[in-house]
């Protein structure tokens, strides 16, 4: 996870059931510098507006809160 790639090719175009936000967001945070991106083919822009489900959310809100917690616990590394 959170791993950092040189160079990312990623086709958007989904399949019409996928409605994973991750399917769209992991491939394109992989790469430092949008040079570094090529898009296949053309594809709908709705795959960039896809929603968080309640699960992604709920885990997103468990790590924000995890991150504060542990700024908090350790405050003397994050100054």
């Amino acid at each position: 996870q959170g791993q950092t790639l040189n160079k990312v090719v990623i086709d958007l175009k989904l399949p019409n059931d996928t409605d994973d936000i991750a399917a769209v967001y992991v491939p394109l945070s992989r790469v430092k510098r949008l040079v570094d991106l090529i898009i296949l083919r053309h594809f709908d822009y709705k795959v960039l507006t896809i929603k968080p489900s309640k699960s992604q959310l709920a885990e997103m809100e468990r790590l924000d809160k995890l991150y504060l917690d542990t700024q908090t616990r350790f405050s003397q590394w994050f100054q």
